[in-house]
């Protein structure tokens, strides 16, 4: 079964969903629940991305908002929407993400 669920990794690494998600029904039809994929910084909109990156910088919302003319509020939101979309739980999972995919602006 830790094969199965490596070659599941490795099907979404690679960005290959339509065999990533054959991969996750025969897991599930040998009663096994794949963990959710992590999904890839595509999935974000470019403003999103925008604050990602200055969110990996360190910056508060309230230093973001200000750079990126928008109100902290939007910020926060976009924040919020950001984590959803990566199912990351934190700002600091969220800039370790970024450092580990080597994600630049």
């Amino acid at each position: 079964m830790a094969r199965a669920r490596s070659a599941l990794r490795r099907l979404e690494a690679l960005g290959a969903r339509r065999e990533a998600g054959e991969a996750a029904r025969f897991l599930r039809a040998l009663g096994i629940t794949p963990p959710p994929a992590r999904r890839s910084v595509e999935a974000l909109t470019a403003r999103e991305q925008d604050v990602l990156i200055l969110l990996a910088q360190g910056l508060t919302n309230p230093e973001i908002a200000h750079r990126l003319f928008l109100s902290p509020r939007t910020v926060g939101h976009h924040v919020s929407s950001i984590l959803r979309k990566l199912r990351l739980r934190s700002r600091s999972e969220a800039a370790a993400y970024v450092a580990r995919n080597a994600i630049r602006d």
